[in-house]
């Protein structure tokens, strides 16, 4: 674990059902852990009870492997990563802490939504990625292409994964990391038969395509995993095209950390050296009834040790190393120490969260966190969950906290009007597997669960009238004007807030005399506040800029006071400048044969979805468009029932779209009502002084 120069950081990642568990079997067979018989059936990695049932990858999982070149072994720590969109926030945290991609590509498929999505996250992280085309065998049985038809389809693929790469790379990497076969940075086989080549690979056996062809159409694909073993062809482009980490660490530092890069602790991180303090990226967390909190991650610098003991960044707060062990799928194999470079799992006390920086203690004071992960998508669907029994309320509000430090792609919330706590997740999967380990986790607690929801958000149209409104107590006075996020900003102007919907606070004021901190964290606190929950049926807001224009304090400071008084004052303003309810919008993509289009874009169109592209691919169809999210609900059983299951679909989190007027009105009202709120909307003079 120490050498550098023999360590490989990689990652498996694809879209959803393009083989990537099934290759990951065929490298764990390749490392000596698992028969090669087995490979393809085992799905090693998937070993949680929901991924086995489901037949899908839902968490990331890490293994170790030890591969023998005749060389030099090499350690290759491997993550495998969801395919289901639901999930790609795993996949990008996952990217955190990986050097190198495998991405996987289905031949017939080609390039899909989900590829794209994370070849973009892959090359944001700097992780240089290399290309498996998989499922080759199929343009052979099912497609039955010649060969210079194949090497077409094949010229096609590696051709569009290199506009990826042209689209979205930086430079100087753009040129560096583009595929093509001849270079060895291309691979192409059938995972779910263990064969596989690289040019240099078929080169040096003496096997040509041809031959290959001839096999497959004789139904004897299997016995290519005898002399092209697939495992040897990743292996041999991981070693020779992935960096190891200090190569790595050389570029991506400065991309994923924010600290400087030329202080004591960023050159440490640079250099990827052992001598530096112990930098520990987590980025996941489970609870094990043995080891107590377990934090899985990358360590960018330093060695850590049982005994160690650390500081949390984001969370201000100290842990001490009770094991370091590395993982190995669903176990975890303790050693006495790990250094710089490697992906290890660290049990710890106390509460940690996925996303935490930690460092040797001694360093706390000169560390700053990695920078910020941006996740593709945000949390659009959401349950309303209560406890049967109400004594039951302290699990349940513990199993929640455990769920948001293990998953920060769960948002958790309080309805103070219903007493309810709202779970909020990507999708419909993702909350049925957060429903499903929140009941496991708490000892199956018997839960009153609400029907899907959709998350919408409020936002204005136009600029809203310059309102005037008081404290409770009459006491304080603020003027406040609010307008869409964008307009022009006034150069006077201070930014006094930014909060996660990008809602901005600005001091328009001019005062010069600052104001004291107990005064600013109330004004603060009252536009945060309104911005929780709107005014037309108390949805988030997003995307609005409120000025503060003017404002007058009693010389008694009440905090409370001030909120709500800023607060009514957004809102009065708010009420004014055409207030409109966006609802979130799917990108979906539909896979389906060429005779039933027709049936499907029908379908997609009754729910208020369009169609955006259509393309032919051999005898398949790919169908894309958008759908709102509020029209998905009881869309697989219609599609599914009505293309007998030969209807193939992904739908990801694209953008917030204002809603029709006649539909609008009737959700806010509903909203309203579900909320106990009044059925009509307030009036701009319920808020402001007349």
């Amino acid at each position: 674990m120490p050498k550098k120069e023999v360590i490989r950081n990689i990652g498996i990642i694809a879209h959803i059902d393009h083989g990537k568990t099934t290759l990951a079997d065929s490298l764990l067979a390749g490392a000596g852990l698992l028969s090669t018989a087995m490979a393809g059936q085992a799905r090693v990695l998937d070993y949680l009870e929901e991924e086995q049932k489901r037949k899908i990858t839902i968490k990331t999982a890490n293994i170790t492997l030890l591969y023998k070149t005749p060389e030099t072994p090499y350690i290759i720590n491997l993550v495998d990563t969801p395919g289901h969109v639901d999930f790609t926030g795993k996949v990008t945290r996952a990217l955190r802490v990986i050097d190198g991609a495998v991405v996987v590509v289905d031949a017939v498929e080609e390039i899909m939504a989900q590829t794209e999505i994370v070849t973009r996250q892959a090359l944001e992280e700097r992780v240089r990625p290399v290309l498996f085309i998989n499922k080759v065998d199929r343009l052979i049985t099912e497609l039955h292409l010649n060969e210079e038809q194949i090497q077409k389809k094949l010229d096609h693929i590696i051709s569009s994964f290199n506009d990826l790469l042209e689209l979205y790379c930086e430079e100087p990497f753009k040129n560096q990391w583009k595929v093509s076969g001849s270079i060895g940075n291309v691979a192409f086989g059938a995972a779910l038969y263990g064969w596989g080549f690289t040019m240099n690979i078929a080169k040096e056996k003496g096997v040509k395509f041809s031959d290959i062809i001839n096999v497959c159409e004789k139904g004897e694909g299997a016995k290519l995993s005898k002399t092209l073993p697939v495992y040897e062809a990743i292996f041999e482009m991981v070693i020779k095209k992935v960096p190891n980490p200090r190569e790595a660490q050389a570029y991506r530092i400065e991309e994923i950390w924010d600290g400087h890069v030329n202080s004591p602790i960023g050159k440490a991180l640079v250099e990827c050296r052992d001598e530096g303090p112990a930098v520990f990226c987590v980025t996941n967390v489970y609870s094990d009834d043995n080891s107590g909190t377990v934090a899985t991650g990358r360590l960018f610098s330093g060695i850590v040790r049982k005994g160690d003991k650390l500081h949390l960044v984001d969370a201000l707060s100290g842990t001490v190393v009770e094991q370091v062990a590395i993982d190995m799928g669903s176990l975890r194999e303790e050693v006495t120490s790990a250094s710089a470079g490697n992906l290890v799992s660290l049990s710890l006390t106390g509460e940690v969260k996925a996303g935490e920086t930690l460092v040797d203690i001694e360093h706390k004071a000169e560390m700053v966190p990695f920078e910020g992960i941006c996740y593709v998508s945000e949390p659009v669907v959401t349950l309303a969950i209560e406890p049967k029994k109400p004594q039951d309320i302290p699990i349940l509000l513990d199993g929640l906290e455990k769920l948001a430090s293990e998953d920060p792609n769960l948002k958790i919330t309080a309805d103070k009007e219903t007493g309810q706590y709202l779970l909020s997740g990507m999708g419909e999967l993702h909350l049925e597997v957060a429903l499903n380990q929140l009941k496991t986790s708490c000892g199956n607690l018997q839960l009153d669960v609400s029907s899907p929801r959709v998350v919408y958000m409020e936002t204005v149209e136009n600029k809203g009238t310059l309102a005037l409104a008081k404290s409770p107590n009459k006491q304080n006075s603020f003027w406040v004007q609010v307008s869409p996020d964008g307009k022009e900003m006034e150069e006077s102007a201070s930014i006094l807030s930014i909060d996660e919907h990008r809602n901005v606070l600005l001091d328009c004021s001019g005062k010069t005399e600052p104001l004291s901190e107990e005064v600013l964290e109330a004004i603060i606190g009252g536009f945060e506040f309104a911005c929780k929950a709107g005014p037309l049926c108390g949805e988030p807001v997003r995307h609005l800029k409120v000025d503060l224009v003017d404002f007058k304090l009693s010389e008694a400071f009440d905090s409370t006071e001030i909120m709500r008084g800023v607060g009514k004052a957004v809102f009065g303003s708010f009420l004014s400048a055409q207030p409109i309810l966006l609802e979130p919008i799917y990108k979906i993509i539909i896979t389906v044969t060429s005779e039933l289009t027709s049936e499907t874009t029908r379908i997609l169109c009754s729910r208020r979805g369009k169609v955006t592209s259509f393309e032919q691919k051999g005898l398949l169809a790919v169908i894309s468009g958008f759908i709102p999210v509020s029209e998905t609900f009881g869309f697989s059983k219609e599609l599914r029932t009505t293309t007998s299951g030969r209807a193939f679909w992904q739908s990801f989190f694209d953008h917030w779209e204002k809603m029709p007027q006649k539909l609008m009105l009737q959700v806010i009202t509903d909203l309203r009502q579900r909320k106990g709120l009044t059925p009509e909307i307030p009036k701009p003079e319920k808020f402001l002084e007349q």
